[in-house]
């Protein structure tokens, strides 16, 4: 049987036009600084530094967000062979970037109502934890916040370093002591294609990750340290200057779909958003948790020619890449694995079709067996 064309994409993203980024790249052409922390890169952290209401020095920009997360965990000292804890319910790039950093993935579980590794289930996984753990990835789940705070605290209580995983972020993102990186990848809310930023209050630990982005240079030719290549390039940066001046205006379409989707199932029974979803932030993702699996739903949107998508597959414990990793028990994250749908979510979708989306939604959970 044939397939049903996409009528209705699940992901569309849109960086800032040509016209947009001309004045940059001429800027760039000017110059002729094309990486190595030239002007732009510059412009583009102090830029990011004003947006957060932070000191410039606690921000850093790298090339993509998982070598921003290798590179914060060498800063801290990953102790190689060492177990970095990360929740299973994240995307792939977590444990990758725990492995490039000569570290172990220990997955844990998440809390039901935030979708997120807390401070206590950490606590209780690092009793049931097979071996020493060195490092603590919470993940902010599809742009959710994080309380940076009680993380602030473990480190304190515990002396177990924290970095957290704060991909799709950008938009509830608080600059802690608690390191954090967003992603810039084109398919988040401030995308410049592929990028991705380390924002701490400790600015002598943002300084020692920006030496590991840059072989381990400090001053001199001479690497002080072992490190890589995580700088981010000039070409990058003017994305991104073009992206910052657009971000009110992305950020309302954004902000009015999410309001759209929330009014469309306000009393659909069982089905519920991420937590925060067009409430306290705005990201790219649609996440629902359905009251059954999502594999009884998504032949029927497909077959209305909406396209859906589990960000986060089946959860990381089960990938082949990392499913001989140890692990505590997840339940949750087995739950969410089986239930979490992602809808169509982009700046081209209309409030028309996002009332097409939820009522096919509607009919075929209504429809489907609850066994």
């Amino acid at each position: 049987m044939a397939s049903v064309p996409i009528r209705i994409p699940v992901l569309r993203p849109r960086l800032p036009t040509s016209a947009a980024i001309t004045p940059y790249l001429q800027a760039i052409d000017k110059d002729r600084w094309y990486s190595n922390f030239g002007p732009r890169e510059q412009e583009f952290t102090r830029r990011l530094c004003g947006h957060f209401g932070v000191p410039e020095g606690s921000i850093h920009c790298v090339a993509n967000a998982t070598v921003g997360l290798t590179s914060v965990l060498l800063a801290l000292g990953a102790v190689p062979g060492a177990l970095c804890m990360i929740p299973s319910w994240t995307f792939a790039a977590s444990p990758s970037a725990a492995c490039a950093a000569g570290l172990l993935p220990y997955f844990a579980d998440v809390d039901e109502s935030t979708w997120a590794l807390t401070p206590e289930i950490a606590r209780r996984a690092l009793d049931e934890a097979p071996g020493r753990v060195a490092a603590v990835m919470p993940v902010a789940p599809f742009g959710a916040p994080i309380d940076a705070a009680a993380w602030n605290r473990f480190t304190e209580e515990t002396g177990v370093p924290v970095v957290i995983d704060a991909a799709a972020g950008f938009d509830a993102l608080r600059v802690a002591k608690t390191p954090a990186v967003v992603s810039l990848h084109a398919t988040k809310a401030l995308g410049i294609g592929e990028g991705g930023f380390v924002a701490c209050e400790d600015r002598e630990l943002v300084q020692r990750m920006r030496i590991r982005s840059n072989f381990g240079f400090f001053g001199s030719r001479s690497a002080t340290v072992t490190g890589t290549n995580a700088k981010l390039s000039e070409y990058g940066a003017a994305v991104g200057l073009a992206a910052l001046d657009e971000w009110p205006k992305i950020r309302a379409v954004y902000e009015g779909l999410a309001k759209a989707y929330r009014a469309a199932l306000a009393d659909a029974p069982g089905i519920s958003f991420s937590p925060g979803f067009g409430d306290n932030h705005v990201a790219t993702t649609c996440n629902v948790f359905l009251p059954v699996p999502a594999g009884r739903i998504e032949g029927a949107l497909a077959a209305a020619g909406i396209e859906t998508r589990r960000w986060w597959g089946t959860a990381c414990h089960r990938m082949i890449a990392f499913h001989l990793h140890p692990r505590s028990a997840v339940p949750v994250t087995e739950a969410f694995a089986e239930r979490v749908l992602g809808l169509p979510f982009h700046s081209d979708l209309t409030t028309a079709q996002v009332d097409e989306i939820c009522g096919v939604l509607r009919r075929a959970v209504a429809a489907a067996p609850a066994y």
